[in-house]
C-alpha cells in the first residue's frame, strides 16, 4: 500500500491536489488476476479484474489468462504517452487482448475459452473526472458532506443471483463443502459466460468487438467532491454484514474511509478465514483477489506533496 501526492490540477483558480492509496492482495487462485493502474503524468488511475477461462490455459510462464488480460490493460494504459480518448483506449486494449488470444489459439467462438478482464478507470481533468467500467468492479464518489454516489453498478450480479440461490440450495441439503456447492452451479457460471456482450448479459472487455456496447461511462465535476473509489469484487463485503437500515454502497465506502484500506482488507479477509466452505456467506471461492485505491481530493498541500 502506498499514498502519495501525484497530482495538483492545474488551470484552476482555486487548486486542487490530488493523492491516493492503493492495496492488492491476492486470493486463493494460483496468481493474483488484479491490476493497478497507476499513470500519474496522464492523471488516469484504475484497477482490473482479470477473468481466466473456464478451462484449463497456462502459458509457458505459467500465468493464466486473466493474469495475462490484467497485466495487458495495466501495462498498456501506463506507458500511454499522450491519453486522448479514454474510450477509443478501450477498444484499442480490447483488439490487442483479441490477438494475444489468436497468437495463443484461444478459440474464439468458445466463451468458456476467453480471457478477459473487468475494469474500473477515470481520467482527473481540470473541470472533472472521466470514468469507464465494465465488468463488476466499482466506482463510488463520496462528497464533502458524506454522501456516497455510485457511478457504477454490478453488471453481472442479475446472473448471479440464480447461482447463488442454487448454492443455497445445495447448503440446505446438507451439502457442506465449497467444492461440492461449486459443482452445482458450474453449468450456470458456463452459462453465463454465454452472457458476455449481449443485450441482458453484461459488459466485459475479452477480446469481443461487441464489447464496447456494454461499457458504463461518463464525467462527473468536482464540485463538493472528496474521495473516489476504485474496487474489483474481491473487495465487496457480504450482503449480510451490512446493517439493512444502510445503503450497501455508502456503508462499505465509509468502512474504507474510516479504517482505510489496509485494515478493511484484513478485516475482510479474517471473515472469509473464518467460513472457508463459503455457508455463512455465499460466495464462489473461500478469498477472491482483492484490489482498491482511494483517491482524496483536497485544497491544500499534502505533506506527502512537499
Amino acid at each position: 500500500m502506498n499514498k502519495k501526492c501525484d497530482y495538483e490540477i492545474g488551470e484552476r483558480s482555486d487548486k486542487l491536489f490530488v493523492t491516493f492509496e492503493v492495496i492488492t492482495q491476492k486470493g486463493v487462485g494460483l496468481l493474483n488476476e488484479d491490476a493497478v493502474i497507476s499513470h500519474p503524468t496522464a492523471n488516469v488511475y484504475g484497477v482490473v479484474d482479470g477473468v481466466s477461462s473456464l478451462t484449463a490455459y497456462l502459458n509457458t510462464n505459467k500465468e493464466t489468462g486473466g493474469f495475462i488480460a490484467a497485466n495487458l490493460l495495466r501495462d498498456y494504459f501506463e506507458s500511454l504517452a499522450e491519453l486522448g480518448s479514454l474510450r477509443d483506449h478501450i477498444v484499442e486494449v480490447n483488439n490487442l487482448l483479441r490477438e494475444q488470444m489468436v497468437l495463443a489459439n484461444i478459440d474464439l467462438e468458445k466463451k468458456e475459452e476467453l480471457w478477459g478482464a473487468a475494469l474500473s478507470i477515470l481520467h482527473v481533468q481540470d473541470d472533472g473526472v472521466e470514468f469507464i467500467q465494465t465488468g463488476d468492479c466499482m466506482i463510488l464518489a463520496v462528497y464533502d458532506n458524506g454522501e456516497v454516489r455510485p457511478l457504477t453498478w454490478r453488471q453481472v450480479s442479475h446472473l448471479e443471483a440464480p447461482a447463488f440461490a442454487k448454492w443455497q440450495e445445495g447448503i440446505s441439503r446438507g451439502l457442506n463443502t465449497q467444492k461440492e456447492l461449486h459443482e452445482t452451479v458450474i453449468d450456470t457460471i458456463t452459462k453465463n459466460r454465454y452472457q458476455s456482450n449481449t443485450d441482458g448479459g453484461y459488459g466485459v472487455l475479452n477480446g469481443e468487438k461487441n464489447a464496447v456496447r456494454f461499457l458504463e461511462y461518463g464525467k462527473i465535476n468536482l464540485t463538493g467532491l472528496k474521495h473516489i473509489i476504485l474496487m474489483t469484487d474481491g473487495m465487496f463485503l457480504p450482503s449480510s454484514v451490512v446493517p439493512e437500515q444502510n445503503s450497501y454502497w455508502s456503508f462499505v465506502a465509509h468502512e474504507i474511509l474510516t479504517k482505510g484500506i489496509k485494515l478493511y482488507t484484513q478485516e475482510l479477509l479474517e471473515l472469509e478465514d473464518s467460513d472457508p466452505e463459503c455457508i455463512n456467506h455465499i460466495r464462489f471461492k473461500k478469498s477472491d483477489d482483492k484490489t482498491a485505491m482511494v483517491i482524496h481530493f483536497q485544497s491544500d498541500k499534502p505533506d506527502e506533496c512537499s
